[in-house]
């Protein structure tokens, strides 16, 4: 029984009924994935885009990672190209800053996989990019995170780490974690950075690797704090992922505090 602790319940949205208990199926799950195909055949299609919307802001209250499947590329099942139209679709996706969005068809049985991978690939980062820069001379301000989640002194800290890591244009975040909550948080902040999260456990890693900006390292912690920080800039470096110079933010689920730090 014990190896079934680790393994992660998402819930497939695709039914009116699970729409009349969104709140508490999602928040009996361990993430949520918004099946628009099995879901636009239940509801008028001009709903769809409504509650997909929907379902996005609540997971991210509910600090659970939701995917976006079905659709998302059709044409390019038969096509070495998508339409505007889709293209379109793929952006709003990303501007509602969906934590993943999947193919099906287009990499199932689709003729040209690797490109229908590329198309979403090249078009996310593009619009994550327009997002950056459009928020630039925003106010940071993360949607209020439910009642039914309990964040308390993480969640601050998490919070404050990226408005830190926004104002001071920081090249990175870094957050060390056992349990993988406070990366989570993080992700939930939606800091313009790259979140690079350390952990010890693989099943806490393969979960991270889900949500949004977090990138999972494998790093088994010592007791000393200072000792971990070089293990990961030279890791990072190597890496080119980082260089002497970067500004880092630092959290931690051990120390739960901030520092602000220069990469040696």
């Amino acid at each position: 029984m014990s190896s079934l602790v680790n393994i992660a319940v998402i819930a497939k949205i695709e039914s009116i009924d699970s729409l009349k208990n969104l709140n508490e199926i999602i928040l009996a799950s361990d993430g949520a994935m918004v099946a628009r195909g099995d879901l636009g055949a239940q509801v008028p299609l001009e709903q769809v885009p409504s509650i997909q919307e929907k379902i996005v802001q609540l997971c991210r209250q509910l600090n659970k990672p939701v995917i976006v499947a079905s659709q998302l590329l059709e044409s390019m099942i038969e096509y070495p190209i998508p339409t505007r139209a889709e293209v379109a679709d793929v952006s709003e996706l990303v501007r509602q800053q969906a934590d993943a969005l999947m193919l099906s068809g287009e990499s199932a049985m689709g003729q040209f996989p690797d490109k229908a991978l590329a198309v979403l690939r090249s078009v996310s980062l593009r619009i994550e990019k327009w997002c950056r820069e459009g928020k630039q001379h925003a106010t940071f301000e993360p949607p209020p995170i439910s009642s039914s989640v309990s964040a308390g002194i993480p969640g601050e800290i998490c919070n404050g780490a990226a408005k830190i890591a926004n104002k001071l244009k920081a090249s990175a975040l870094f957050v060390y974690t056992k349990t993988g909550q406070m990366a989570s948080l993080l992700s939930r902040s939606r800091p313009d950075c790259p979140i690079f999260a350390f952990a010890p456990m693989s099943s806490v890693r393969r979960r991270l690797n889900l949500q949004w900006g977090l990138v999972p390292f494998c790093l088994n912690f010592s007791d000393d704090m200072e000792s971990n920080l070089n293990q990961t800039f030279s890791l990072l470096k190597a890496r080119g992922l980082i260089k002497s110079g970067d500004l880092i933010i630092v959290v931690s689920d051990m120390l739960q505090c901030i520092q602000v730090i220069n990469v040696p």
